[in-house]
């Protein structure tokens, strides 16, 4: 099973989260995503993705470790 970094929108702002560890916030979705992605990306691993989840819980993924 895959790593999770969540991307979501929390008190107006956006953030990510990883294992309980919430990182922000971010002025828009499309920094937060680019800030989870780097950290996806430097953490080495092979089986990871950056997922956003909308207000309604829905859930995209957005990038996937290769």
């Amino acid at each position: 099973m895959s790593n999770h970094y969540v991307v979501a929108e929390q008190d107006r702002a956006w953030h990510y989260s990883f294992k309980g560890a919430l990182v922000g916030p971010y002025t828009s979705k499309e920094l937060a995503i680019a800030a989870a992605v780097k950290q996806a990306q430097a953490s080495g691993s092979a089986d990871i993705e950056v997922v956003v989840r909308d207000a309604d819980m829905r859930s995209e993924t957005v990038w996937r470790s290769e």
